[in-house]
C-alpha cells in the first residue's frame, strides 16, 4: 500500500507487531501503576518504620548466633544455679546466726529473684563485651532478646521454687522485667568498655571494674559513708501513731516543743546503692512480700534508707506524716543510674574509637 512505508523484512525485532495507542494511559493507568509500585529510595530511608524493622532484623540475626550456641544456654544454667545457691546459702547462714526465729516461708524464693538479677547483670556485661559490633539500637535490642531468653529460663526455675517453698508469684513477673533490663543495660556497659580500647584485655579489665562496683562496691561505699551522715535535728512528740504489721511507723501527728535528737541522714547516700541489681529487685520483692515477713522487711531496708530519717524518727522538725514527700521507688533510681553509666561508657568508647581511626588515617 502506498500509505504504508516499506520496511526491511524482520530486521527490527517486534516491527511486525500491531501499533496502537492506549487511550488515557498517562492519566489513569499510569497513576495506578505508580501507586502499586514499591516505595523505595528516600521514602524507605526516612520512614521510621523501616529503621525499626531493619534494627530488629539485624538484632535477631545477631542474637540467633547466641541461641544456637550451647555455651549461651550453659551460661544461663550456671547463672540460675548460682542464684539459687546464693539464696539457699544466705538463708542457712541467717538461720545459724539467729536472724530468723523460725523458718521463713518463701525465703529462698524471695532471695533467689534478686540474685537472678545479679546473674543477669554479669552475663549481660559478658555478652555485650563479646558482641560489641553494630549500632547502639541494634546492640540494645540484642541484649534485650538475650535477656528474654535468660528471664524465661530463670523465672521458670523461680516459679518452681515458689511453688515448692511459697512466696508471692507476682515477684516472678517483676523479675522478668528487671532481668531483661539488666541484661540490656549491662550489655551496653560491656560494649562501651570494649570500644574504649583497641585490645580486649584492658577493655575486659574496665568492664570487670564497672560491674564489680555496681554489684558490690556501691554497697560497700554506702555502708562506709553512713557514719558521716550523722547529725542533730529538732523533733517534737508523735501522737496517734499507726504502725504496719511489721511494727514500722506509717502515720502520726506531732505536738509539743522541739528537742534535739541525733539521726543518720541516710537519704544523702542511699542513692549510691540503688544501682545494685540485688537491692534493686530486692526492693520490688519487699513491696510484694507480706508485711510481717522478716526477709521482706530486710529487703525493704534500702527503700527506708532512701526515704531518710523521717521514716524511722517521727516528727522531724515538728512535721507530721501527712507533710512528708512521697517515696521514690529505689528501683527506678537504680535503673536510671545504670542507664546513665552505660551512656557515659558508650560515649567514651565512641570517642576513643574515633581517636584511633583518626590516628590510623594520618600519613606516616
Amino acid at each position: 500500500m502506498a500509505d504504508v512505508p516499506d520496511h526491511p523484512g524482520g530486521s527490527v525485532p517486534g516491527w511486525n507487531e500491531p501499533e496502537y495507542e492506549v487511550i488515557g494511559g498517562g492519566i489513569i493507568d499510569d497513576q495506578g501503576r505508580m501507586d502499586e509500585a514499591p516505595r523505595t529510595g528516600s521514602y524507605s530511608r526516612t520512614h521510621p518504620g523501616a529503621h525499626v524493622a531493619t534494627a530488629v532484623d539485624e538484632a535477631w540475626r545477631n542474637t540467633r548466633k547466641s541461641f544456637t550456641s550451647w555455651w549461651f544456654w550453659l551460661a544461663c544454667a550456671l547463672g540460675i544455679a548460682l542464684a539459687w545457691g546464693m539464696a539457699a546459702a544466705l538463708i542457712i547462714w541467717g538461720e545459724a546466726n539467729g536472724w530468723f526465729e523460725t523458718e521463713v516461708a518463701g525465703a529462698v524464693y524471695l532471695l533467689m529473684a534478686p540474685f537472678l538479677a545479679l546473674a543477669a547483670a554479669m552475663l549481660g556485661a559478658a555478652w555485650g563485651f563479646r558482641n560489641s559490633k553494630g549500632s547502639i539500637p541494634v546492640l540494645l535490642l540484642s541484649g534485650a532478646m538475650r535477656g528474654v531468653a535468660l528471664a524465661a529460663t530463670g523465672c521458670g526455675a523461680l516459679l518452681l521454687v515458689g511453688l515448692r517453698f511459697g512466696g508471692p508469684m507476682a515477684l516472678a513477673g517483676a523479675a522478668v522485667v528487671v532481668i531483661v533490663l539488666e541484661v540490656a543495660l549491662f550489655g551496653l556497659i560491656g560494649v562501651g568498655s570494649r570500644r574504649c580500647f583497641a585490645k580486649a584485655a584492658p577493655g575486659a579489665a574496665l568492664a570487670v571494674v564497672l560491674v564489680a562496683f555496681l554489684c558490690i562496691g556501691n554497697v560497700v561505699v554506702t555502708l562506709l559513708l553512713i557514719p558521716a551522715t550523722a547529725g542533730t535535728v529538732q523533733v517534737s512528740v508523735p501522737v496517734n501513731v499507726e504502725r504496719d504489721e511489721s511494727g514500722r511507723v506509717i502515720a502520726y501527728e506531732c505536738v509539743g516543743s522541739l528537742r534535739p535528737v541525733e539521726v543518720a541522714h541516710t537519704d544523702r547516700i542511699a542513692w549510691l546503692a540503688t544501682s545494685n541489681p540485688v537491692l534493686l529487685l530486692g526492693s520490688v520483692g519487699a513491696e510484694l512480700a507480706a508485711a510481717d515477713n522478716p526477709v521482706g522487711w530486710m529487703l525493704s531496708g534500702l527503700q527506708w534508707s532512701a526515704d531518710g530519717p523521717s521514716r524511722e524518727v517521727p516528727c522531724l522538725g515538728g512535721e507530721s506524716s501527712a507533710g512528708l514527700a512521697p517515696s521514690i521507688p529505689v528501683a527506678l533510681t537504680g535503673l536510671a543510674l545504670q542507664g546513665l553509666l552505660a551512656a557515659l561508657v558508650l560515649v567514651a568508647g565512641r570517642w576513643q574509637a574515633a581517636r584511633r581511626a583518626a590516628a590510623s588515617s594520618r600519613p606516616g
